[in-house]
């Protein structure tokens, strides 16, 4: 039977983790290696990466052969967006996948708990790790407000399997918060392997809780509170993957308060010049050169870091020209060393490279 492209599809065919952090059960043992093998390889190629995992597994864990179709290892990983793909086929970690081996090494668990949440809020369909899927929403997004939403009685393994896989667009979310439940939406037969692999995987890490019904677990439930208690609903779906930059950054807007009188005086001590390039005028606003305040860590980058990113020394001045590149370039890399560069003393002073920040920025 062909895929609906309008569910919510899980990745591989196993959940990516299947314990608590730190616990050596098969699936967290796989996924770590799995992990290790192309962090040693810095960037490896799908095809190299398939003739070479079952036997980098054998030989680094207790991993026992099986049919196991080999893109299935990273799938899980992809999805959750520990690892990217380029249209070239080269895998690589991402910035967070880094951190978060990096402190699984360490054996801070609870950070490394934090960092698959805030993973998950970035997760969204369509997605690398399930490709036939056509949805234009974030998932997760939409499972934890609706447990923040229904606090006292949890979701059901029956609303789960039967229902929210088929949330596909605003107006389902609207339907549910009138009658509490999504019988009406366009559905197929329920579809339980999101369920098995993805939410009990979140179970089995300590992220939800199950008792009767699915719950937000305690440890956790502040930072889901951040996340999303002051999001809007509209937020949870989009309808062109090239705005996902902006929308990230409309979410930040969401979460996190500004102190406008920062841009303000950024601008101020940059004398109203760009600093990508102090030639790059403009027009006269209120007497001076127009630019524009951007902050160079991303305020969506927030929930990663535990220093403010709304300080005066992330803030720097662009033209309006550079600012749309640094957003919506194809290739932002000249830009972003000029912009380090300017801003390195912040950027040094927390520990933040230049190849963070190139990570930072690839939206796609």
């Amino acid at each position: 039977m062909p895929t609906n492209q309008y569910r919510w599809q899980a990745p591989g065919n196993a959940k990516v983790f299947d314990a608590p952090l730190g616990q050596g059960s098969y699936m967290n043992t796989r996924s770590i290696h799995v992990l290790k093998y192309i962090q040693e390889k810095k960037k490896v190629s799908q095809s190299m990466f398939e003739r070479e995992i079952k036997a980098y597994l054998q030989d680094s864990t207790e991993y026992e052969k099986n049919k196991s179709t080999p893109a299935h290892f990273f799938r899980p990983l992809l999805f959750l967006g520990f690892i990217k793909i380029s249209s070239s086929k080269l895998i690589e970690l991402t910035l967070e996948g880094d951190k978060f081996l990096h402190f699984y090494e360490l054996g801070e668990y609870v950070k490394c708990k934090k960092y698959v949440l805030n993973q998950l809020d970035n997760t969204k369909y369509p997605n690398l790790g399930t490709q036939k899927i056509k949805l234009q929403l974030f998932p997760f997004r939409i499972l934890f407000k609706l447990l923040l939403l229904e606090k006292e009685r949890g979701l059901s393994k029956e609303f789960l399997i039967k229902q929210l896989v088929y949330l596909r667009e605003y107006d389902d979310l609207a339907l549910y918060l009138k009658e509490k439940s999504l019988e009406k939406i366009q559905k197929e037969l329920p579809y339980d392997k999101f369920y098995t692999w993805v939410i009990n995987s979140l179970v089995d890490i300590g992220i939800l809780k199950k008792e009767k019904n699915y719950f937000v677990a305690e440890d956790i439930y502040e930072e889901v509170e951040v996340l999303y208690k002051n999001l809007s609903l509209e937020s949870f779906f989009f309808n062109d993957d090239t705005l996902l930059c902006q929308l990230d950054d409309n979410t930040a807007h969401e979460r996190y308060k500004r102190d406008a009188r920062l841009i303000l005086q950024a601008k101020s001590r940059d004398g109203y010049s760009c600093k990508v390039d102090k030639n790059h005028e403009t027009f006269v606003s209120k007497g001076y050169n127009y630019v524009e305040g951007h902050h160079v860590i991303p305020m969506f980058q927030q929930k990663n870091y535990r220093f403010d990113l709304d300080d005066v020394e992330n803030i720097v001045s662009l033209c309006p020209t550079c600012h749309r590149e640094i957003h919506s370039a194809d290739d932002k890399t000249e830009i972003l060393s000029k912009v380090y560069r300017v801003n390195s003393a912040f950027m040094i002073a927390n520990s933040v490279t230049l190849d963070e920040l190139h990570k930072m920025y690839n939206c796609s």
